[in-house]
């Protein structure tokens, strides 16, 4: 029982942890494209924005990563569970790839439109994707067993 316990507070961990990354990512993102058309953005400003987008957009994307995260680690767990080695680098893999699929299964369904401005681009879908992997591996690390190192 204390496994599945583990596996739920790692979860709870990856997502709440993709989701801040993730935030923090594509406001940054967003803001430095402002700076490139002229927008004078100072430190202030980046820290009272990045903190109104994890307050506001924290609670409905924190939704849809722990959709993602949990069909993404549970192909991960199959994974590990025949391949028996690589789990840090199996759910960094997941994590990141459900963050691409999400991005564009949001598209999808929200009328064609990227939901996460800082994730219209390469480059922002690049940065997404790594929030998704720092996730999978904290989960790895949370949900590992006592015996197993990282």
């Amino acid at each position: 029982m204390n496994g599945i316990f583990k596996r739920i507070g790692g979860w709870l961990a990856a997502a709440l942890t993709t989701v801040v990354v993730g935030i923090f990512l594509q406001t940054q993102n967003v803001l430095a494209r402002l700076e490139g058309v002229g927008a004078d953005v100072g430190f202030t400003e980046r820290l009272s924005m990045t903190a109104y987008d994890v307050i506001y957009l924290g609670q409905p994307y924190l939704l849809f990563v722990s959709i993602a995260l949990a069909v993404a680690f549970l192909a991960a767990g199959l994974l590990f569970h025949f391949a028996q080695f690589g789990r840090p680098l199996i759910y960094a893999v997941a994590g990141s790839t459900a963050m691409l699929v999400m991005l564009f299964a949001m598209k999808q369904v929200f009328f064609d439109i990227h939901m996460i401005a800082g994730a219209r681009d390469a480059v922002g879908i690049g940065m997404q994707m790594i929030a998704g992997a720092i996730g999978g591996l904290i989960f790895a690390w949370v949900s590992r067993a006592r015996k197993e190192g990282i």
